[in-house]
């Protein structure tokens, strides 16, 4: 299926966040609108079926729905949204009848970047990354009507079920109101595991301790909110669990080679960004594992 045979009218794009315990609605869709809740627990009333949308869901409304959104209750909720109307290529896809309301996204999926770069190059607004983004939009498209959103790392080995109790500790203590980094006793404890042997599983995952493993996601959610987001430097750093916006810039610059503004004035220009830290001891601690199996 041939992705420049569908062509698009974009009408509009960004991100929203909306208080705790608000709603959206009821509306009628002139058009088509691809969202993705990126926080918060939605749900979404589309002629009258109800479909439940927590973070990592994607929605399809499309034109003379009447919709409605009822926030999540207890906590902000931000989405990403586009809006579009199908210009050609009607025939390449399947009837709209037939295509899903919604889908929920398994990790390592390929809609969320596409979608985090439409975004981006939709922000942009020039010539060349309209165009760009025709083609990403068709790709979007066609795998949430497909369901082919896997991809090669969804494959991958999951990572040890205390690790990933660890690190879900970490990130709802990132995302919360008042984000405070956990400490080693505290992952231990929600990873059903001593300090011990949760910082031996880290070692081995990761090439690195618990706490330092934290502090690096902690850095790329910084990293992330400094590119998607028009967030002051100092929110970004409570965002990410710093009190000290000079202890932030400082950390920040030692671990990706320039200052919070520097980056968020290369990822605006669509320069080439640092690769995030974690992501980095990642690679070089399985380098060194495979190395020490290898003798």
């Amino acid at each position: 299926m041939a992705v420049t045979a569908l062509s698009f009218a974009i009408r509009g794009s960004g991100i929203a966040q909306y208080p705790a315990g608000t709603s959206f609605g009821p509306r009628r869709i002139q058009d088509h609108e691809l969202v993705w809740i990126l926080a918060g627990d939605t749900t979404w009333v589309s002629d009258g079926t109800t479909v439940p949308a927590p973070a990592g869901t994607v929605l399809l409304a499309r034109p003379g729905m009447r919709d409605r959104f009822v926030w999540d209750p207890l906590r902000p909720t931000r989405h990403g949204y586009v809006h579009f109307d199908l210009l050609a290529g009607h025939a390449l896809l399947p009837p709209p009848a037939d295509w899903p309301l919604a889908r929920t996204l398994p990790e390592d999926d390929l809609l969320r970047p596409l979608l985090r770069h439409l975004g981006w190059l939709l922000g942009r607004g020039d010539g060349a990354a309209l165009d760009q983004a025709q083609s990403v939009l068709a790709l979007a498209l066609q795998a949430f009507i497909s369901g082919l959103v896997d991809t090669a790392g969804a494959a991958q080995p999951d990572a040890h079920p205390a690790v990933a109790r660890a690190l879900e500790l970490a990130r709802s203590s990132a995302e919360g109101d008042d984000p405070v980094p956990p400490t080693l006793g505290d992952l231990a404890r929600a990873a059903g595991v001593s300090k011990v042997h949760l910082t031996r599983l880290f070692r081995e995952r990761f090439g690195m301790a618990p706490v330092e493993a934290v502090r690096l996601a902690r850095l790329d959610r910084a990293a992330a909110l400094l590119a998607g987001t028009q967030m002051s430097v100092q929110a970004v750093a409570r965002a990410a669990g710093f009190n000290d916006p000079f202890n932030f810039s400082r950390t920040f610059r030692a671990r990706y080679g320039c200052p919070p503004s520097a980056y968020r004035r290369k990822a605006e220009a669509g320069e080439r960004v640092p690769m995030t830290p974690l992501v980095v001891n990642r690679t070089l601690g399985g380098r060194r594992q495979r190395k020490t199996v290898d003798g």
